[in-house]
């Protein structure tokens, strides 16, 4: 008699799709991580306003005229508002969200209350806020009561080596943030009767829904992780926002990986946050 073959289970293979994090200004069509719970969708909330200053500040280290500089500053303080907004929601979401918080721990979920705290103190953003006044009064639209006078006195807040440290307070966050197993992505399915989601990973799993209920059918490995788009556009906004400082002045230089189980390193380096100019 002839023995049954053994069931080694499911193989897994090679996912070889070069996908990134979906951008707001792609085809419908092109495959590309989509989030698919509330923290992904705000990381994608700070990945899509970092893009958006990304593309102002190109080139602009090779502008020689300081007023039009100082302009894509003006107009640049509207995403950077946007990414700020977005860094406090997903610091909210990991901290009052059940499905989020269920995947931390209590001292992770403590020590995102204290940054949020810090990041509040190191820039301040309420509606008072000098970064307020200018996004709701010049940038995102000009107010229809200010006047020139008022506009001037406002826009002398615009300096280069304040904005390079408002955003490089915002990059350094949004990078540690990123340290947590709190995202899940969908991305396009082989059909409309499948789901490819990434909750776990690098593992992509594929459902087929039946009336009846969902079956495994596939699982795969990324070929790169998700995260990748993040340190990506960080790193360009790095470069293209070094000749805001002058000699001298605390900034971030360049990347380096750390442990992504000390998450936090924004708490043990608010020294180099600080205004002190």
């Amino acid at each position: 008699m002839s023995q049954a073959p053994e069931n080694k289970g499911m193989p897994i293979y090679l996912d070889e799709t070069d996908r990134s994090i979906a951008d707001s200004l792609e085809e419908l069509d092109v495959d590309a991580w989509f989030p698919s719970n509330s923290a992904a969708q705000k990381l994608w909330r700070c990945l899509e306003a970092m893009r958006d200053i990304d593309e102002l500040l190109a080139e602009s280290g090779n502008q020689k005229n300081a007023t039009k500089r100082k302009r894509k500053l003006k107009i640049a303080i509207t995403p950077l508002h946007s990414l700020i907004s977005a860094i406090d929601d997903l610091c909210s979401d990991i901290q009052s969200n059940p499905e989020t918080k269920s995947t931390l721990s209590e001292e992770q979920i403590h020590s995102v209350i204290k940054v949020k705290s810090e990041f509040s103190e190191l820039l301040p953003h309420g509606h008072k806020s000098t970064i307020s006044s200018i996004r709701n009064k010049l940038s995102s639209h000009v107010d229809k009561k200010i006047n020139p006078s008022e506009a001037q006195k406002l826009s002398e807040s615009i300096v280069p080596h304040e904005f390079g440290r408002w955003l490089h307070i915002c990059l350094h966050l949004a990078l540690d943030l990123t340290k947590f197993e709190i995202y899940t992505w969908s991305c396009k399915s082989p059909g409309k009767d499948y789901v490819c989601f990434m909750h776990n990973e690098p593992f992509i799993v594929t459902m087929k829904l039946t009336d009846e209920d969902a079956r495994l059918v596939a699982l795969n490995i990324a070929k790169s992780s998700t995260r990748n788009a993040i340190p990506e556009v960080i790193e360009s906004l790095i470069a293209s926002s070094q000749w805001m400082f002058k000699k001298g002045q605390p900034r971030i230089h360049g990347l380096k990986e750390d442990s992504k189980e000390h998450w936090n390193t924004f708490s043990e380096n608010l020294h180099i946050h600080q205004s002190r100019f």
